[in-house]
C-alpha cells in the first residue's frame, strides 16, 4: 500500500543543501527533502520554465497597461 501525503503551508524561506532543500513557513513548520544531483537539474529546469512564463505574463501585462496610458493619454488631447 502506498501511503500519500499533501503538506501545504506558506512559503518563507528555503534553504539548498547538499542533499537536499528545507522549506521553512511564517511558523516555523519545516519540510525536508531529500535530493540527488540529477533532481536538482530537473528542479532546475522546472523552475526556469515557471520563471520566463511569469515573466512573459508580466510583460504582456506591463505592455497592455501602456497601451491603455497611451490612449488615455491621446483621448485627453
Amino acid at each position: 500500500m502506498k501511503v500519500k501525503t499533501t503538506v501545504e503551508f506558506k512559503f518563507h524561506n528555503a534553504y539548498c543543501g547538499w542533499s537536499g532543500l528545507e522549506f521553512t513557513d511564517s511558523d516555523e513548520n519545516r519540510v525536508e527533502i531529500k535530493m540527488t544531483d540529477e533532481d536538482y537539474l530537473s528542479l532546475a529546469d522546472t523552475l526556469q520554465r515557471k520563471a520566463e512564463r511569469i515573466r512573459e505574463e508580466r510583460a504582456e501585462l506591463a505592455a497592455e497597461q501602456q497601451r491603455a496610458l497611451e490612449a488615455q493619454e491621446n483621448e485627453n488631447k
